[in-house]
């Protein structure tokens, strides 16, 4: 059986790993908007694997991890194929900095993925839909 500041440990660290998640998600669409370099869909289709893949696991803390832990993995991939395409090879650093901001997007996903670890190992439950 757990304590409270067990399961309030895990209810802080589900907020966590929401909030990384939803700040990541903020932060890859920014940018993209920003760049607008042709490649925003493939970084827009990582977040909507987010989305389904939350909604997929009931928003549990488990589940969240796993998908998390999926998505910075499709993260790596993306970084790495856009990183070889002809068109950014062209440009000066390009493939340099794909793979810079492919890693630091990757390393958010998988803060997110530890947080939600975190609170599955605590016990916490979230509200789930029936």
């Amino acid at each position: 059986m757990t304590g409270s500041s067990e399961r309030a440990s895990g209810s802080r660290a589900y907020s966590l790993g929401i909030g990384v998640a939803l700040v990541t998600s903020f932060l890859i669409i920014w940018t993209t908007v920003v760049r607008d370099d042709g490649h925003g869909i493939g970084f827009f289709m990582l977040i909507m694997a987010a989305a389904t893949g939350a909604g997929a696991a009931w928003f549990r803390p488990a589940g969240m991890a796993r998908t998390m832990l999926g998505v910075a993995i499709m993260q790596a991939l993306l970084g790495v194929a856009i990183a070889t395409a002809p068109s950014v090879a062209r440009t000066p650093d390009g493939s340099f900095r794909t793979l810079l901001f492919s890693g630091l997007f990757m390393a958010l996903w998988l803060a997110s993925a530890a947080f939600f670890r975190a609170a599955a190992k605590a016990g916490y439950k979230a509200a789930a839909a029936p």
